[in-house]
């Protein structure tokens, strides 16, 4: 039989985690490069990089937003094991690559390239709802998540894989409003507050 190896802390975890993200973070910005142009063009050049700034922008928000969200998760987090361990670095096996698509569709900004990219999100929110159901499953989370807080966190967590999802088959019809699709994340996710919040009072 194999052997889970429990543990009572995830102070590694996290900060090899934190250690990922911050790597990540910094080569979303390496993508840019100093446009070959004399002075008079150098406004042009820049304009041309338009997409890959908003890409960038894009990029940073939400890998932001889910290292916010993994802080919030590993501080219910308080025991771990061997799977813990691998699904969470399966988790930032997702991460990590984020910064490749962001440069493709930054430079090339076509219906392959975002779909790459969605995809890339929706997997990044897929292992991360899968870490959380694992964790509060095998009751490695505190006493104060209850059933109804483990289930919804978990659904929760599928708000933005599935929009990323849905972006793609909005880019199928109108690439540029696939890239305004992932802003659906906030308000569902203030629905999905509001919700929790009711249930609790």
């Amino acid at each position: 039989m194999v052997r889970l190896l429990e543990g009572e802390d995830t102070n590694r975890m996290d900060a090899l985690s934190d250690g990922v993200f911050a790597i990540v973070l910094t080569l979303l910005v390496l993508q840019f490069q100093v446009p070959d142009a004399d002075a008079t063009g150098v406004p042009a050049a820049l304009a041309d990089q338009r997409p890959l700034l908003f890409s960038y922008l894009l990029s940073f928000a939400v890998v932001g937003l889910y290292w916010i969200v993994h802080h919030n998760l590993f501080q219910r987090i308080v025991r771990h094991d061997r799977v813990l361990l691998y699904l969470n670095l399966l988790f930032l096996l997702t991460v990590s690559f984020l910064p490749f698509p962001t440069e493709l569709l930054g430079i090339y900004g076509t219906h392959f390239t975002w779909t790459l990219y969605a995809l890339n999100f929706s997997f990044v929110g897929l292992s991360l709802t899968l870490l959380w159901w694992y964790a509060y499953r095998r009751g490695f989370t505190d006493e104060t998540v209850d059933h109804r807080t483990g289930r919804l966190v978990t659904v929760r967590g599928l708000i933005s894989p599935v929009v990323f999802l849905v972006s793609v088959g909005v880019a199928t019809v109108s690439l540029s409003l696939a890239f305004v699709t992932p802003i659906l994340i906030v308000p569902l996710q203030m629905l999905w507050a509001r919700y929790y919040e009711r249930g609790r009072e």
